[in-house]
C-alpha cells in the first residue's frame, strides 16, 4: 500500500503542466568532481583522474534516490581536455543511467587566466519498472514497464586562475522525456534547462594553509532556483569545510589523501527545508579519487 501511494504521487507530480520541473541530483562534493556539471572543467588540472562516487538521499527512507558516479579525465595534446562519465540515478521504480563524452579546450588569456570552453554528448537511459509499484489492483497504469532514451548536448565555461575560478555551464540543453501520459498508460516527463553558475576565491593565509569561500547558484526552468554558499579549509593535503544550501539544507565535508594520490571524500547534508518534518536523518555522499 505504502508503494502504491509512493507511485501514485510521482505520477501525479509527474503528469501535472504546471508542476515543477524534474531536477537532475544535487551533489554537495561537486567541487571535486565538476565536470559532472561543467564539461569544460574535463582536464583542466592536467592530471588524470578517476572520480567514484555514491550519494544516499535522506537515509532511512525506503526507496528514497540514489546516486552512483564514475567518470574519468584527463588533458590531451594540443589544450585538449577529455572526460568521460557515467551517473546512474535511481528513485523508487525509476531508473536513469547517463553516459557523456565531455571535450573541452584551452584558451591562455593571459599568463595567470586560462580559459576553457568544453561540450558534453551522449544519452540518457530510462527504465520505468510500474510492475513492481506494490499495486494491489489490477490498473492499466502499472500494467507494464517503460524504457527509452534521451539524447544529451551540454556545453560549459571555466576561467581558471591561480587567486579565483568562474564556472557556467549547463549539463544538457535539450529538453528530454521522462514520463508522459497517454490515455490510462504514463510514458514520460520533461527534463528542463539546468543551468550553474560558480564562483570561488583562494586566500593564501600561508604556504600550508589556504581558505576558498564559494558560491554556486543553479537555475532549472520551472522550478525554484537552489543557492550554495560554501567554505573549503585546505591544510597540506586535508581539506574540510561546510555548505549551506539556502532554506534547504547545510552540510559538513571533507576531502583527505588515504595514500599518495588517493583521496577519500566524504560528506553528510542535515535537512532543514519541510522535508525534515518526515526525515531529520539527512543524507550522505562519498567519494573516492585517484589521481595519476
Amino acid at each position: 500500500m505504502k508503494k502504491f501511494i509512493y507511485i501514485s504521487i510521482l505520477i501525479a507530480i509527474c503528469t501535472v503542466q504546471n508542476s515543477s520541473a524534474q531536477q537532475d541530483p544535487n551533489f554537495t562534493l561537486y567541487n571535486f568532481n565538476m565536470n559532472i556539471i561543467n564539461p569544460a572543467y574535463a582536464g583542466s588540472l592536467d592530471i588524470k583522474e578517476i572520480n567514484i562516487g555514491y550519494r544516499s538521499q535522506w537515509v532511512g527512507i525506503s526507496e528514497a534516490p540514489n546516486t552512483q558516479i564514475l567518470n574519468y579525465t584527463t588533458p590531451l595534446e594540443n589544450n585538449l581536455g577529455l572526460g568521460i562519465s557515467v551517473v546512474r540515478d535511481q528513485v523508487f521504480v525509476l531508473n536513469e543511467t547517463d553516459i557523456a563524452l565531455d571535450i573541452s579546450y584551452k584558451l591562455k588569456i593571459s599568463e595567470t587566466h586560462d580559459l576553457y570552453f568544453g561540450v558534453k554528448g551522449g544519452a540518457s537511459i530510462i527504465n520505468i519498472d510500474l510492475t513492481n509499484a506494490g499495486s494491489s489492483v489490477e490498473d492499466p497504469l502499472f500494467a507494464r514497464n517503460e524504457s527509452f532514451l534521451n539524447p544529451q548536448f551540454g556545453a560549459g565555461m571555466y576561467l581558471r586562475h591561480d587567486d579565483f575560478y568562474l564556472s557556467i555551464s549547463s549539463p544538457n540543453f535539450l529538453n528530454g522525456k521522462r514520463y508522459e501520459k497517454q490515455g490510462n498508460v504514463p510514458r514520460a516527463a520533461v527534463d528542463n534547462l539546468h543551468m550553474y553558475y560558480g564562483f570561488g576565491y583562494h586566500f593564501d593565509v600561508s604556504d600550508n594553509l589556504r581558505v576558498t569561500p564559494g558560491i554556486m547558484h543553479r537555475n532549472t526552468e520551472g522550478a525554484p532556483p537552489s543557492t550554495d554558499i560554501n567554505a573549503t579549509v585546505k591544510y597540506n593535503t586535508i581539506q574540510a569545510g561546510m555548505n549551506y544550501r539556502i532554506d534547504e539544507m547545510y552540510s559538513i565535508f571533507t576531502m583527505f589523501n588515504i595514500v599518495e594520490n588517493i583521496q577519500f571524500g566524504t560528506a553528510y547534508d542535515f535537512t532543514i527545508s519541510k522535508f525534515n518534518q518526515v526525515n531529520d536523518n539527512g543524507s550522505m555522499e562519498i567519494m573516492i579519487k585517484f589521481q595519476f
